[in-house]
């Protein structure tokens, strides 16, 4: 009987989370919405493009004119579940591969409650009082409110797995849970979302520390956690080291600098009792505050909370009353007077990729797990059906109050949603047309920019096959912001800028034949062409090829030097090009033609035909791993116009080619590949 009910437990926490998307995932008339639709499923639904052609997806030629994405953490290149989700996909040709993502959030969902009920069983608890803590961890807050965050979901449902190897290992060293335990701190990595897996380290380090004050574990165990994660990142290298390549050369780099450690309002904990007191449940129309409406919804369930409330009764229950103090803390960040100080004090690269507000992760979970205690602990002073009860009516409160809100589900299936690889603004027919616009007689493709900094081509030019010069990617390269801070608008450090000179020699450089606008609103200068679904597009005259040769170069001795040159109104682009370092010509070079005979994104293939020594200038960025070739022989990329490729070709004819693979690849893959097998060989025994 006891087995029947531990089955009967497990298929509880399986279907509790579709139950919670019941409208989302089994009568598909809701999505999930936000960054998994405009953010996180473009850059799937590109990676699974790639995989269907043939491609190695490491290089996106479609945003910002050029992006490593194997080294943008974000597209969970590495993560094995959604690889799943690429393959499942791509079975009907990746039609339903945004209904196969959305699936993506109920199951890490499952993992975490599964996860959390075996941790709490662990620790002595009974069935009930376990149930009740793991529907906190699995349908409280986090997961209600930002499902949106695909990879925050995934990174943080790894948690609990790394508390139960924390919680065997509190009283020494064991092997198995020793190579559980990075496998999971290193899943965390590897699912996407830096900033929650610093919630995860942090909160196993806290349980760690608090144990171990508690006299529940040896203080060994705390240097046993440090060393479980930098085993974990070395299991995580073939994501971290190109992070770590990329990073200084993006915006990135730069968020350190900013004194804002993002918390969560302090209105937020009015959700504990009543979630929709600031009406965010309403948020088009009642919502009020000025702050991202998600952050204000940390419901728990009222059961859980009175109980947490009384766990300064109940021993064992106080220390996670204490964490989860500590936690909120933590996740209201900016809005407390001590995060602040603390946050100022963290090391650069931490700091930079730190959002406070995520740690409501580990506050749902250390809330579910003092409720979880003090429950056990009545156990034995209720008749046994009142705990079930209790579970039950939890389990209802979470569902109700948190599933298919707008936070978790917006209306319409997964047909509602703006753009897919098959349809602009729901339109295929748009998407058609606008293919045939911007390929009429190019290879590839000409580029379009827009002056909508929200136009769906921005956030899903590789997705849409429509190759933009512009992106909303946090690791734009630094170099693409300061070139395009010369003929864009907006603040100096936003990423998505809008086209405000229509007339700069730039952006014909770029290869950008169309600019999109809003419909009705006018680019000056340009001629209108067409409206694709809303979308007005206005034609740029002459816009430069991919690929020409120029006939003067211009040294330039810095970055700096290089940008204030691409900025005079007299710099000519078509016929001069500025490069940094040294050249063996300047001037009287030869021009003739360049024919483009293949391009896929990580290889050009280029015919050039010139009577005299000649300077091939590229609209594409030059970035660690590009490499080239002429007539077979190696040749140096220069950095040309601030961003970009540029390569000395000789007289005559000449073959190009210019190739992408990250560096190191076949050495950290091997790496990462070795560890995991020797983590799991370990776990296994």
């Amino acid at each position: 009987m006891a087995r029947f009910g531990k089955w009967i437990v497990r298929l509880i926490l399986l279907l509790q989370p579709v139950l919670f998307h019941w409208r989302t995932l089994v009568f598909p008339t809701t999505h999930i919405p936000y960054d998994i639709e405009g953010y996180h499923y473009p850059l799937i639904a590109y990676m699974a493009a790639c995989i269907r052609h043939g491609w190695a997806p490491f290089w996106d030629p479609n945003t910002y004119a050029g992006m490593p994405l194997s080294a943008d953490l974000q597209s969970q290149m590495w993560y094995p579940p959604t690889w799943l989700a690429i393959m499942a996909g791509n079975l009907n040709g990746g039609r339903d591969l945004f209904y196969v993502v959305e699936w993506l959030v109920p199951l890490h969902m499952m993992l975490a409650g599964l996860c959390s009920y075996a941790l709490f069983r662990r620790m002595g608890l009974s069935r009930p009082a376990a149930l009740l803590g793991a529907d906190v961890c699995q349908l409280g807050g986090f997961y209600a409110s930002q499902a949106c965050h695909l990879g925050a979901i995934c990174s943080a449902s790894w948690l609990p797995l790394g508390a139960i190897a924390v919680w065997e290992l509190r009283l020494g060293f064991q092997r198995r849970w020793f190579a559980i335990l990075a496998m999971a701190v290193s899943a965390s990595i590897m699912a996407g979302f830096a900033a929650t897996t610093i919630v995860v380290c942090g909160a196993l380090v806290l349980l760690s520390l608090g144990l171990a004050v508690d006299r529940q574990a040896h203080w060994q165990t705390v240097p046993t956690l440090l060393a479980a994660v930098c085993l974990a990142a070395t299991g995580a290298a073939i994501v971290l080291i190109p992070l770590l390549e990329l990073t200084p050369l993006s915006i990135a780099s730069l968020r350190w600098q900013l004194h804002n450690p993002m918390g969560a309002p302090l209105e937020s904990l009015v959700s504990l009792v009543r979630p929709d007191y600031y009406h965010i449940f309403e948020p088009d129309s009642g919502y009020k505050l000025p702050y991202n409406y998600t952050f204000l919804y940390v419901y728990c369930g009222l059961v859980p909370l009175a109980l947490a409330l009384a766990a300064p009764f109940v021993r064992r229950a106080r220390l996670f009353l204490v964490l989860a103090v500590l936690s909120a803390f933590w996740m209201l960040g900016e809005f407390t007077p001590v995060y602040p100080a603390v946050f100022g004090l963290m090391p650069q690269l931490v700091r930079s990729a730190s959002y406070a507000w995520l740690a409501m992760a580990a506050f749902c979970f250390f809330v579910g797990a003092s409720a979880a205690m003090v429950l056990d602990n009545c156990t034995r002073r209720l008749p046994p059906v009142m705990p079930w009860l209790l579970v039950l009516v939890t389990s209802a409160d979470l569902i109700l109050t948190g599933g298919n809100r707008p936070m978790n589900a917006a209306t319409g299936g997964p047909d509602a949603i703006t753009a897919t690889e098959f349809a602009y603004q729901k339109d295929a027919a748009a998407l058609g047309r606008l293919h045939q616009l911007v390929a009429s007689s190019e290879t590839p493709p000409l580029r379009t920019d827009y002056a909508d900094v929200w136009a769906p081509g921005i956030l899903a030019g590789g997705m849409l096959g429509m190759p933009t010069s512009d992106g909303h990617v946090p690791f734009m390269l630094s170099r693409m912001m300061l070139f395009r801070r010369i003929f864009t608008g907006g603040k100096p450090e936003d990423r998505n800028r809008p086209v405000v000179k229509f007339d700069s020699p730039l952006l014909r450089f770029l290869n950008v034949g169309y600019v999109g606008t809003i419909l009705g609103v006018p680019a000056p200068g340009l001629a209108m062409v067409g409206e694709y679904a809303g979308l007005a597009m206005y034609q740029i005259p002459k816009p430069l090829p991919r690929f020409f040769l120029v006939s003067k170069v211009s040294r330039s001795a810095s970055e700096a030097e290089t940008f204030q040159l691409l900025a005079k109104p007299d710099f000519d682009p078509a016929t001069n090009a500025i490069v940094e370092g040294p050249i063996h010509a300047v001037s009287g070079l030869g021009t003739g033609t360049v024919k483009v005979r293949s391009y896929i994104p990580d290889e050009v293939r280029l015919r050039v035909d010139t009577a005299k020594p000649g300077f091939l200038v590229s609209s594409e960025p030059l970035y660690p791993g590009w490499t080239a070739t002429v007539n077979g022989s190696p040749a140096p990329i220069h950095m040309t116009n601030g961003v970009f490729r540029g390569l000395e070709v000789p007289a005559g004819a000449s073959e190009v080619v210019m190739a992408y693979q990250p560096i190191g690849l076949w050495i950290w893959a091997p790496v990462s590949g070795l560890i995991w097998i020797c983590l799991l060989f370990s776990a296994a025994l």
